[in-house]
């Protein structure tokens, strides 16, 4: 009897070939025939799956995409189901284990994070990345809105600062902060970035915060 290929496991494992290839060389090297090579996979397989080099692209950084946005909402939807904190250095802890999610902070979300940078340069100038792109840009959005909304509805916030201002400037960080681990990793240690994450979200509260040592 025949086995049975499913076949959105066989376009997730290309993708992950894409991933590894991407880490390892860049995204420019990520062809069809080295992906293949990469995935242990016949060319033809890969084409079986993915007409063209642009259609796979997309879907491993929808992929991507979808896979650290997935991790962060895991906790934030735990952060809004449960009582929140009812002290700053909780809230702020609680808040900022969901946005460590995005950033590039050990091994997995590090790769994540390089594929994923690399994904958003390439959509600077590839049209058929664009709409990917986009959706990334508002589940970014959508996600870390939330999180300020959490800090901000709390009776510990510090007066009325928009929570759309906020979410930008929250956004800006992380951008910051996920660029210069990735490409400064012996002068942006991931203490670091946690530190500078916990010290943004301090500052939107009235009570102040002890820092970690």
């Amino acid at each position: 009897m025949p086995k049975i290929v499913d076949a959105d496991d066989r376009r997730e494992l290309v993708a992950e070939a894409v991933f590894r290839v991407t880490h390892k060389r860049g995204l420019t090297q990520a062809s069809l025939r080295n992906v293949a090579q990469e995935a242990g996979l016949a060319l033809g397989s890969v084409r079986h799956y993915f007409d063209n080099q642009a259609e796979l692209m997309e879907f491993a950084f929808r992929v991507n995409s979808e896979r650290i946005h997935l991790r962060a909402l895991d906790k934030l939807e735990n952060l809004e189901q449960n009582p929140l904190p009812g002290d700053a250095a909780g809230l702020v802890e609680a808040c900022a284990g969901v946005l460590a999610e995005l950033l590039p902070l050990d091994g997995d979300r590090g790769t994540d994070a390089m594929v994923h940078m690399e994904f958003m340069l390439a959509a600077r100038t590839d049209p058929r990345l664009a709409d990917a792109a986009r959706d990334d840009y508002r589940a970014t959005g959508a996600l870390v809105g939330r999180v300020v909304l959490q800090l901000l509805d709390s009776p510990l916030a510090a007066g009325r600062p928009a929570p759309v201002d906020e979410a930008e400037r929250l956004i800006a960080l992380l951008d910051g902060l996920s660029l210069r681990l990735v490409l400064q990793p012996a002068w942006a240690a991931p203490e670091q970035g946690r530190a500078t994450l916990h010290r943004h979200l301090a500052s939107l509260l009235a009570s102040p915060v002890p820092l970690a040592p």
